[in-house]
């Protein structure tokens, strides 16, 4: 059993797109297929990049509650769809999908200094979370150095989740 919990919420449903009974636990957990499910996750985890890499931190109104939830569950969406990915990842019984998923944990370890900054931190299995203080305490075009489409960050963690996607058979 996983160690975080999803929101299930609009924003992480469109990560999920076609996929979206997926963006539901109880639905996951009804999944018998753990390579669709992962396939589900990548795609859902590349789509989060993407729209962090396009979102508009800099528009944001940080005087605005509406401003603030909307980076906030954008954020979570983006950690929940991460972690579904290693969720997935490290259960797989395809061991270069397992190495692959213990180099995005990696990867999310070595900027996990400046992510805890802003408010994003890792427990000791790897899963990310999102403080909402966080968002309240900081302005949000601060996130765009971290996640952008700049973001180094950014651009491992997408190698990786296209690397696993070539190695999921989703119709096993």
């Amino acid at each position: 059993m996983s160690s975080f919990s999803i929101t299930n919420n609009l924003y992480l449903r469109t990560l999920y797109g076609s996929n979206r009974a997926f963006a539901s636990t109880t639905n996951r957990k009804e999944e018998t297929c753990t390579e669709k499910l992962s396939a589900a996750d990548q795609a859902a985890l590349r789509k989060g990049i993407k729209g962090l890499a396009d979102f508009e931190f800099d528009e944001i109104d940080d005087d605005t509650s509406a401003g603030k939830t909307k980076v906030y569950n954008t954020l979570k969406a983006f950690a929940d769809a991460y972690n579904n990915c290693l969720e997935t990842g490290s259960s797989s019984s395809n061991t270069s999908v397992q190495r692959l998923t213990n180099k995005m944990k990696s990867v999310s370890s070595s900027y996990s200094d400046t992510l805890d900054k802003y408010g994003i931190t890792f427990d000791n299995h790897g899963y990310m979370s999102v403080s909402k203080s966080a968002v309240e305490n900081i302005h949000a075009s601060n996130y765009k150095s971290i996640l952008g489409s700049d973001s180094s960050y950014m651009k491992e963690l997408s190698k990786y989740s296209s690397r696993i996607s070539t190695r999921v058979d989703a119709y096993a």
